[in-house]
């Protein structure tokens, strides 16, 4: 595919943005060039290696929302049947700048998650949730602020009144929870607070559920409920929060950058701590 037709031909500059944002029955995402508004980029998925071109052209309304340009510029492609219903890779190229790589990419389609183990993270593991953090970092294009550093990881792991749990699939971290004492739980109040992120690939089985459910039963004893923030826009995971029993408590910003968010808590049932029983793990089969 070259250039559309009024559309200048030849090598294209400027910053990219971009995201690869699902994958599954249907590869979407979108593609812009701010320099170029009306130029459409040619957009190349590759299942386990086999390309497919496509134009990043589609029009939504939430990226015109969102600032990108008139909003033409999503893709979406849909899996050739050699692949449908079997797990493979997928990953993305823009011929017109060959050496970039898009957020959120590359990713792998899960028809089905299989066997997940839950368990708590020992001090010893330190290194591995590290690196399991940084990679999901640098899958989001986030920077290196955005990764707690490797003492902070220890600190946490070894501190007896706090949690970190994690869920792995064929050994690998696919996602994690942690509770403890942090932000947006004020210190002294009895709460303790929840953080949670799931690799993209394995959203959508109910893992996160899982995982918060068991974030709880360990937090119960410890406090008298569970606090968490959470943007604004991310509906998916109000929805899920609000599922489990959480109420909304009102907005609260981000101590670092100003960001508003919804602070949402849950009471948790009280419990002795001499009848509390350690979180060692268990298996899921999702």
């Amino acid at each position: 595919m070259h250039a559309r037709p009024g559309e200048p031909e030849g090598l294209l500059q400027g910053r990219v943005e971009g995201y690869l944002e699902g994958v599954g029955e249907t590869v979407t995402g979108w593609a812009w060039l701010p320099d170029h508004p009306a130029r459409r980029l040619r957009v190349t998925v590759l299942f386990d290696g086999h390309p497919v071109t496509t134009f990043a052209d589609r029009h939504r309304d939430d990226l015109k929302a969102a600032g990108k340009g008139d909003g033409c510029c999503g893709f979406a492609v849909p899996v050739p049947d050699a692949f449908a219903g079997r797990e493979h890779k997928v990953d993305v190229r823009l011929p017109d700048f060959p050496d970039l790589r898009l957020r959120g990419a590359p990713r792998t389609t899960i028809p089905m998650l299989g066997p997940v183990i839950l368990r708590r993270v020992p001090p010893g593991e330190a290194v591995r949730l590290h690196a399991f953090l940084a990679g999901l970092a640098g899958l989001h294009g986030a920077g290196e602020a955005a990764v707690p550093d490797m003492a902070a990881v220890q600190a946490w792991l070894a501190a007896p009144d706090r949690c970190w749990l994690t869920a792995e699939r064929a050994g690998a971290i696919v996602g994690h929870c942690r509770v403890g004492p942090d932000w947006p739980a004020e210190p002294r109040e009895g709460a303790l607070a929840l953080g949670i992120e799931l690799h993209p690939d394995v959203q959508g089985f109910g893992l996160g559920r899982h995982l918060m459910q068991a974030a709880h039963r360990w937090a119960a004893g410890w406090c008298a409920r569970v606090e968490l923030a959470v943007l604004p826009h991310n509906d998916r995971a109000r929805r899920l929060y609000r599922s489990l029993g959480y109420a909304d408590s009102g907005m609260v910003r981000l101590p670092v950058t100003g960001e508003p968010h919804c602070h949402m808590a849950i009471a948790l049932p009280a419990i002795a701590p001499a009848a509390r029983c350690p979180f060692v793990g268990c298996v899921l089969v999702v």
